[in-house]
C-alpha cells in the first residue's frame, strides 16, 4: 500500500487537480529532491497540464498561462 501524503488541500481540490491531470507523487518525489511544497505544486501542475497533449483551447491556455506565471513570475 502506497503511503498518505498530506497535501495540504482539500478532497475537493485535489479532485479538481486531478482532473486537469495533476500527479501527487511527482509533487512528492520534487518535495523529496529539494523542491519546497508550494513549488513542487506548481510544478507538477505545468507537467499536468502538458504532459498527455499542448493547450488547445483559450480556456487550457489561460490556465497553463496562469499557472505559468504563478511559477515564473512573468
Amino acid at each position: 500500500m502506497p503511503d498518505i501524503h498530506d497535501l495540504g488541500i482539500t478532497n475537493t481540490e485535489y479532485t479538481q487537480l486531478i482532473a486537469q491531470g495533476y500527479d501527487p507523487n511527482l509533487e512528492r518525489q520534487l518535495i523529496d529532491l529539494g523542491e519546497s511544497p508550494a513549488q513542487a505544486r506548481k510544478l507538477a501542475r505545468i507537467v499536468g497540464l502538458t504532459k498527455d497533449k499542448p493547450p488547445s483551447i483559450d480556456q487550457e491556455w489561460e490556465e497553463l498561462m496562469a499557472v505559468w506565471e504563478d511559477n515564473c513570475g512573468h
